[in-house]
């Protein structure tokens, strides 16, 4: 009888500790083939939801390129970013251009980081992140030139 009792505690934690710094994410096609194809396609639940709508309004010029979609792929995506952005204040960033790299989160997480060679930006998630096209942020996919 205890055991009955405890299985459900016991599967909460373990849920808990698979999603708590897990830093895997699974990734819209949609999403993958459209914005993965210019660079690699960032989480969604690391910028708010607000973030994500100024960025899918400003795909016209989205960091110098024009990054515009057909209406039924810009509605899918914009509406799968916002089902999976993050509430979480350090995940905000504003702008007329938000940026992942400026938030909290993203400084408290890469402070100290020293980039591989031949690494043009921050946003070159991949270049320390091995299986960042996967949507593999984890500690597990980092390379070991890391801090």
């Amino acid at each position: 009888m205890k055991t009955t009792r405890l299985l459900p505690l016991a599967a909460l934690l373990l849920a808990g500790s698979a999603f708590a710094g897990d830093h895997r994410y699974t990734l819209s096609p949609a999403y993958v083939a459209e914005c993965g194809s210019c660079h690699v396609a960032y989480p969604p639940a690391l910028l708010t939801a607000p973030a994500w709508a100024t960025t899918m309004q400003g795909l016209g010029k989205h960091f110098g390129s024009d990054a515009s979609l057909d209406a039924k792929t810009h509605r899918e995506i914009s509406d799968w970013l916002q089902t999976q952005a993050s509430t979480r204040d350090k995940h905000a960033v504003s702008g007329k251009t938000p940026r992942l790299t400026e938030s909290t989160w993203f400084h408290k997480e890469h402070l100290n980081l020293s980039l591989p060679e031949k690494t043009t930006s921050i946003a070159q998630c991949n270049a320390c992140h091995t299986r960042a096209e996967q949507g593999d942020f984890g500690e597990g996919s980092l390379k070991s030139n890391r801090r």
